[in-house]
């Protein structure tokens, strides 16, 4: 990383220059070259400074990828200055736990929005639950079958989903129609890939306000919830 870095910015010193300059002939632009080499030869704090910006520009670019996308389902304002990001999996035992903290937010705090990613890795079972969830948005009943799935202990399998999707409201026809459809697959993948920049391989994983908690440790969840809350307020 460091030597693509350098790379770059040699390339940024050397060629990004003004319009006045480009009339610098070969061996002036060497000479530039030898200059900005020595420079970050001697400097190598700039390099990692780079790397840190760099760094904190891709966190902030996946921190907003993963908390507005608008085909995501969420609860709460979308203005809310705090925002939990879920990534989980209903075959998922700790997301099975975490199901009623999650709850418990949707229904007492009106300063946080949650976002409820589908990542579905632990098996083909995981998959189908995910799909028809994705595939019963349009009906308006999937935070009712969401916390169906995950409510449910047992074998998940077709009959269970659609058993549960109809003790939801859901059409069951209609979404079995919409759930091999190219725009959930695409949701399931962009949010696989998400997860994989993320450095993310298990469920759940939380992000409050950007920052990353895997797996269910209430502990830590509340205190990182309490720290936003305070930060928040402060600056109203």
């Amino acid at each position: 990383m460091a030597r693509l870095i350098y790379a770059a910015l040699l390339a940024l010193f050397a060629f990004a220059l003004p319009a006045s300059a480009q009339t610098f002939n070969a061996q002036e632009q060497a000479e530039i070259r030898a200059v900005v080499r020595d420079y970050l030869v001697n400097n190598p704090q700039v390099l990692r400074e780079a790397m840190d910006a760099l760094e904190a520009r891709a966190q902030s670019e996946r921190w907003q990828r993963a908390r507005s996308d608008s085909r995501d389902f969420s609860i709460g304002p979308a203005d809310a200055p705090i925002v939990i990001v879920e990534f989980f999996d209903y075959r998922c035992g700790y997301c099975h736990a975490a199901l009623e903290w999650v709850t418990d937010l949707t229904r007492t705090r009106r300063d946080v929005r949650v976002v409820f990613k589908e990542f579905p890795i632990l098996s083909a079972e995981s998959m189908e639950a995910s799909r028809a969830a994705v595939a019963s948005m349009p009906q308006g009943r999937y935070w009712q079958f969401h916390r169906a799935l995950m409510g449910f202990r047992g074998d998940l399998n077709s009959a269970r989903i659609d058993q549960l999707a109809r003790d939801s409201g859901i059409d069951v026809a209609r979404m079995r129609r919409a759930m091999e459809s190219e725009d959930v697959t695409r949701l399931l993948q962009d949010n696989r890939a998400l997860a994989i920049e993320l450095e993310n391989t298990a469920t759940p994983l939380f992000l409050i306000n950007g920052e990353m908690i895997a797996g269910y440790d209430r502990e830590r969840l509340d205190a990182r919830l309490r720290e936003v809350t305070r930060e928040t307020r402060a600056t109203r």
